[in-house]
């Protein structure tokens, strides 16, 4: 499936050349070695843009279009704050709702520090843990529950709100608050009030959800003359807030238009403005290049760009795929690129989006 709205002057709309010159982009770099690659492209807050582009595995006939499901990795986490949004609206738990003793069967290597550590806290990575705290393990096949029962031998290096730590393990305490407060699975809950009614008709979740997709991207390494396919790997579904959700590029440009509130029966304007709302500076990131003021929101990435204010972003990495979705939550203009394969593209792809607003959009100072 390939939409492209700006087929001529008679109904193309401003800035539509950002469309055209990034359909461009990921179609050399296809012809380059990339197995595949599946885009998005928001402008004004109107999608210009759903393509695919090669194959969904080397060697295969079968191509990627824009209903093609990837897992998504990191983006899930975007998903974890906003279902949590959903029962803040609700009454049904609170940003600050303390993990312990909500969740009573996590011990903290210490307590008088533990009791202090909230949801919004887990949701913005400020929880003061070691980062990363045994991600490692979950590489190595050791269960969620195991990990859980190991977690007070994780050392805080900050007070809870103090500093930024990256997590997955801990970051999915979000799903299992969720699930106490409403009564259903995390999956199920996000299923029933995010994927259906957005009509985020691809969406599923766990190596189930992504096997059960005929339409799927396989992963692939970097090797010596390209991408090499390889398994797909299950480990990091264990933790499902945090990177448990399989999704199309269609699936994600719903998702995109839900941050700008077009969609305020599933997410609420004001409960919007929290989860976009810097909360910790994070200086750990990957995008140095004319960022500043680099910050973690809930579940969201916030930036500005060469004076650019506004954009939210969030990426992802599992062995053998890289996704991204960034937008400008002022100008309602964004891109979401799903890639079948580990490489630098998906990294360069988004400064090259960025600089592409810079020119339609920037402005000095």
């Amino acid at each position: 499936m390939a939409i492209l709205l700006c087929v001529s002057a008679a109904v193309a709309a401003p800035n539509d050349d950002i469309a055209i010159e990034l359909d461009q982009y990921v179609k050399q770099a296809v012809k380059l070695g990339l197995p595949g690659a599946s885009l998005a492209v928001v402008i004004n807050g109107e999608i210009r843009l759903l393509r695919g582009y090669g194959v969904r595995k080397r060697g295969g006939k079968e191509r990627v279009n824009s209903a093609t499901v990837f897992p998504l990795a990191s983006i899930s986490k975007t998903f974890a704050s906003g279902a949590v949004s959903i029962l803040v609206n609700d009454k049904l738990i609170e940003w600050d709702t303390h993990v312990v003793p909500y969740l009573d069967d996590i011990v903290f290597s210490e307590p008088e520090l533990g009791k202090d550590v909230t949801l919004r806290h887990v949701l913005s990575h400020t929880t003061g843990l070691v980062p990363q705290a045994y991600s490692d393990l979950l590489e190595d096949n050791v269960s969620y529950s195991r990990i859980l029962a190991m977690l007070d031998r994780v050392n805080f290096v900050c007070s809870p709100g103090q500093c930024y730590g990256y997590q997955n393990i801990v970051y999915n305490f979000s799903a299992d608050m969720l699930a106490l407060a409403s009564g259903k699975d995390y999956p199920t809950f996000v299923k029933e009030h995010i994927f259906v009614p957005l009509k985020m008709d691809q969406a599923s979740f766990g190596i189930e959800g992504y096997k059960e997709a005929e339409n799927r991207a396989s992963p692939h390494v970097r090797v010596k003359d390209g991408c090499a396919a390889v398994k797909p790997a299950p480990y990091y579904y264990r933790v499902p807030a945090a990177a448990g959700v399989n999704a199309s590029a269609q699936d994600l440009a719903k998702w995109m238009l839900a941050q700008f509130g077009y969609y305020p029966s599933v997410l609420r304007p004001d409960l919007l403005e929290i989860m976009h709302k810097p909360h910790i500076r994070a200086n750990q990131y990957r995008y140095r290049a004319k960022l500043s003021n680099v910050y973690y929101a809930l579940g969201w990435r916030t930036f500005e760009y060469a004076n650019q204010p506004g954009f939210v972003h969030h990426g992802g990495w599992v062995r053998g795929f890289r996704t991204e979705m960034v937008f400008n939550r002022y100008t309602k203009t964004g891109i979401v690129l799903l890639a079948n394969c580990e490489t630098k593209f998906a990294r360069e792809f988004v400064l090259y989006f960025l600089d592409l607003y810079r020119q339609h959009y920037g402005r000095d100072g």
